[in-house]
């Protein structure tokens, strides 16, 4: 019975290969067509031609990337109807028919959902093993309990599809769940897209795997708004994001865009690191006000008049009095300062021509002559020079840097803060190889200046120069490209200009040339929102988000003004604050309104794990729930206790053993100041490094490992609170084994 029903879904898988086969060059082929062959008269055919040639190959996409683990399930319904399920969508090309639904489609949902005391209308749930192109193995699970006799249980398809999925052996990876997505997952997972939802969930919950999945279905299910606003993910860090990197590819997602703390602002990467102390203060909301100060004290007034000397002309006098006014209705205004740089300059530009006007005697002038006698004025180096005094362009991490670096102006804008909390903020100088202060500011920044610098950047704006400059150009390059193409087709077609310069149907043609030999921005959505600080996003994910500062989810709101937002987190893993703090102190006061979901099941760590890290979760909050253990480990906890000395290499027998006798990756969790020996002695042990992660607590959250090697557990940073939830995070990170290396003293 089991081989017949393995051959039935065998022939059933190949089928939908040769599909997803022809369907893929079906949809490259047309790709190209629509590249080649489309056109138009008009901006706005190249739009349609743009957006076609992205519908074809992003199906295309889909299609390829879905092959892995195509097909795994089928729902047989009491009206006799079955069902396929899988990652995606198809049809039978010359028959319609359905021949896989995709998994978050409405109609697949009961594969998730029922239960015999629930059937929601099924008869029975096939589980389908694969292995590449091949069905492996087949789990029935009869729903209707009038089929069993007295002996035959049911549900045993659902545990052990989902025990077996459980117990194998990880990836540097993430692999999706979507085959194994439990009932409470599965309704957080399809919840509503609009408002704000939190989702609470302890260790080994699967918080992450339902963020990604819930991110999957909504592009599903809302794909038309979402593929062009796309979906913003914040995980913690950079090996976070690695491990969760193939997740949404495999599942036929790209509108997405994966930052950290430290990458939030474009074009920054931060990997300085802040004390405890110093990022909590970093993260408070009253920074807001220091930073607009520091903004402030860079827009230089004049206190004296200046006598401005252009070549061949008599002085001109600027008096402070006339820039204060113009500086002062540029503020009034709410312009951004970058952006308002034009605004300045053509205020004073146009002052200086009254002055000129005045000293001359003659009327001032207007129109295009004073256009142009303000671009004269501009290149001229004293005017330029007073321009820029008055009104610099600002760089936002210069900004915070210097704010951080120089203790006279941190006193002078942060008055609020105590001399003990500002001299937690300073740090020194770097400097570079002749002993001047270095101008390299990203290789001080910090994740906790990164909201810092996105929050004088909203201040700062954008510089308008570029921007305009690039379009002047642009519309000469257009002018000269146009008066090109209608040479080449007074060429191809003997047609004189003369004669036809003034047709309609003549110019958009030579229009149409110019366009298709411009080079177009065929960015996606997701790289063009990746390269934009003020990209709005459709909905935003933000993983690990107990961690949240106050100006980090001030930062992330503006990406996300519409509340559209996912938050995962487990507060007790909160690392970020040395005393406890609650969901509503983190988020109520800039996000009022939310929804709240429990995960309950810990899918990753055994009963055994569990218990030795429980009495840090009752340390941490006696009245927390802790989540339920699906299952028993094979093995029970390990725990050594050796010399200081010993620590280390004690640490790597223990990790290449693990890697030795066990499929999977091994994971040493240790403090920093043991990291870089550790590190040397795996090397000369010849370990695989691909199978051995190093790194603190605090940079394992989020990640899992079949083995777990955790170093000094009571030393692992942090303090008070943090210091207790970064054992609580580093105790739950095993999935199969955990061995505990401590010192004697």
């Amino acid at each position: 019975m089991q081989n017949d029903a393995i051959a039935e879904e065998q022939d059933h898988l190949d089928r939908l290969h040769d599909v997803i086969r022809s369907q893929s060059d079906l949809e490259e082929r047309r790709s190209e067509l629509a590249l080649r062959a489309f056109d138009g008269d008009d901006d706005s055919s190249f739009s349609e031609r743009d957006a076609l040639v992205a519908h074809h190959r992003q199906r295309m996409v889909e299609l390829r990337s879905s092959s892995y683990g195509l097909l795994f399930g089928l729902l047989e319904r009491e009206t006799d109807e079955r069902h396929h399920i899988g990652r995606i969508g198809l049809r039978d090309p010359e028959s319609g028919d359905q021949l896989l639904l995709d998994w978050r489609a409405p109609a697949s949902r009961p594969f998730y959902t029922a239960t015999p005391l629930r059937p929601e209308g099924l008869r029975l749930r096939r589980r389908i093993g694969t292995a590449g192109r091949r069905v492996t193995e087949v789990h029935d699970e009869v729903l209707d309990t009038t089929m069993l006799s007295d002996d035959e249980p049911s549900g045993i398809g659902e545990s052990g599809a989902l025990l077996a999925a459980l117990g194998r052996a990880r990836t540097k990876h993430m692999a999706d769940i979507v085959d194994t997505i439990q009932a409470e997952q599965d309704a957080i997972i399809r919840a509503p897209l609009p408002g704000t939802l939190l989702v609470q969930g302890g260790p080994g919950t699967g918080k992450t795997a339902v963020a990604l999945h819930r991110a999957a279905y909504l592009l599903y299910e809302h794909r038309e708004r979402l593929m062009r606003s796309v979906v913003l993910i914040v995980g913690p860090n950079s090996t976070f994001l690695d491990y969760i990197s193939r997740v949404l590819p495999s599942l036929g997602e790209t509108a997405v865009v994966l930052v950290t703390p430290a990458t939030l602002v474009p074009g920054l990467d931060a990997h300085a690191e802040d004390s405890l102390e110093a990022a909590e203060l970093k993260g408070r909301l009253r920074m807001a006000d220091v930073v607009a100060r520091a903004v402030r004290e860079r827009q230089v007034p004049l206190d004296e008049p200046v006598t401005i000397r252009i070549a061949g002309d008599g002085p001109l006098r600027v008096t402070p009095g006339v820039l204060r006014r113009i500086k002062a209705g540029i503020e009034r205004s709410g312009t951004p300062h970058n952006e308002a740089k034009l605004r300045f300059d053509r205020a004073v530009l146009t002052h200086l021509i009254g002055l000129e006007a005045k000293r001359d005697g003659f009327e001032p002038r207007t129109g295009e002559d004073a256009d142009e006698r303000r671009q004269e004025l501009s290149e001229e180096p004293a005017v330029e020079e007073l321009l820029d005094t008055m009104w610099p362009i600002l760089e936002p991490a210069e900004i915070i840097d210097r704010l951080f670096t120089d203790p006279e102006l941190l006193a002078r804008v942060a008055p609020d803060h105590t001399e003990e909390e500002r001299r937690l903020l300073l740090r020194e100088p770097a400097t570079g190889t002749d002993g001047t202060a270095a101008t390299d500011w990203a290789v001080r920044l910090t994740p906790g200046d990164i909201a810092l610098v996105d929050e004088a950047a909203e201040l700062i704006g954008e510089d308008q120069r570029p921007e305009l400059e690039r379009q002047r150009r642009a519309a000469y390059e257009r002018r000269h490209d146009v008066e090109y193409a209608r040479s080449v087709l007074e060429m191809i077609g003997d047609i004189s200009i003369d004669d036809e310069a003034q047709d309609d149907d003549y110019l958009r043609s030579a229009q149409d040339l110019a366009d298709r030999q411009t080079m177009e921005d065929d960015r996606s959505p997701a790289e063009r929102a990746a390269s934009d600080r003020t990209w709005v996003y459709g909905h935003v994910i933000i993983d690990e988000a107990q961690e949240l500062t106050p100006m980090l989810l001030r930062a992330v709101l503006r990406r996300g003004p519409n509340r559209s937002m996912t938050l995962v987190g487990d507060i007790n893993q909160q690392s970020t604050s040395a005393t406890r703090s609650s969901w509503q102190e983190l988020l109520g006061p800039q996000l009022p309104r939310w929804t709240e979901e429990l995960l309950t099941v810990n899918y990753r760590t055994p009963e055994q794990i569990m218990a030795l890290a429980d009495p840090v979760r009752l340390e941490l909050d006696p009245d927390s729930p802790a989540p339920v253990s699906i299952r028993r480990g094979e093995e029970e906890p390990v725990q050594l206790t050796v010399e200081p000395t010993a620590l280390a290499p004690t640490a790597v027998r223990a990790a290449v053993d693990a890697i030795t006798a066990h499929a999977g990756i091994a994971g040493v969790i240790a403090p920093r100041s043991l990291l870089a020996e550790i590190d040397t002695l795996l090397a000369d042990a010849g370990a695989d490094r691909a199978r051995v992660w190093t790194g603190t607590a605090r940079e394992s959250k989020g990640l899992e490992f079949d083995s777990v090697v955790l170093v000094q557990p009571a030393a692992l940073g942090g303090t008070g609170h943090a210091a207790l939830s970064l054992r609580y995070v580093a105790l739950t990170r095993a999935t199969q084994r955990l061995t505990v290396v401590d010192s004697s003293s």
